[in-house]
C-alpha cells in the first residue's frame, strides 16, 4: 500500500510539560516562525515553520504518562533528533554556549565535506537538534 500525499512537507510534535521554556529556545533562540496556535480537544500547539515544515510544540491537558527520555540516538530507539541546517555554524556554536543550552556534541568538521561542521544541542526538556552548516 503507498499513501497519496497531499503535502510535500512533514509536521513534527515535541509533546512536553515545560511550553514556557520550550518556546523560548525554539522560537526565541531558533528564531523559528511563529504561525500561531491550534487548540484541539485534550492540549494545544504552537506551530512554528522549518522551511516548508512545522514543527509543534504540544501541552496537553493532562500530562503524559512518562516522562520525557532526553537525549539522542544513544538514549533508546526511535525517532531521537530533528536536523536544521544553518548557514553560521561557528557562529551559532557560540550563541548555544552564551546561551547556556546544553551542547552535547560540540562543533566538529565533517570530513566528507571540508568546511562544513556539526553539532548537537538538547532543547529544553533534553531532545536533541543537530545544527549543520557551513564552519
Amino acid at each position: 500500500m503507498a499513501v497519496e500525499l497531499l503535502a510535500q512537507s512533514i509536521e513534527v510534535g515535541l509533546v512536553t510539560t515545560n511550553s514556557d521554556a520550550m518556546v523560548d529556545f525554539y522560537a526565541n533562540f531558533l528564531g523559528l516562525p511563529y504561525q500561531g496556535d491550534l487548540d484541539f480537544p485534550g492540549g494545544t500547539m504552537k506551530r512554528y515553520s522549518i522551511g516548508s515544515n512545522v514543527l509543534k510544540v504540544v501541552t496537553l491537558d493532562e500530562p503524559p504518562a512518562a516522562p520525557v527520555a532526553p537525549g539522542g540516538g544513544p538514549a533508546q530507539a526511535g525517532i531521537r533528533y530533528l536536523t536544521l541546517v544553518v548557514a553560521n555554524a561557528t557562529e551559532v556554536a557560540r550563541q548555544v554556549e552564551a546561551a547556556g543550552y546544553t551542547l552535547v556534541q560540540p562543533l566538529a568538521e565533517f570530513a566528507p565535506v571540508p568546511g562544513m561542521g556539526w553539532m548537537f544541542v538538547a532543547d529544553p526538556d533534553g531532545n536533541w537538534v543537530e545544527l549543520v552548516g557551513p564552519l
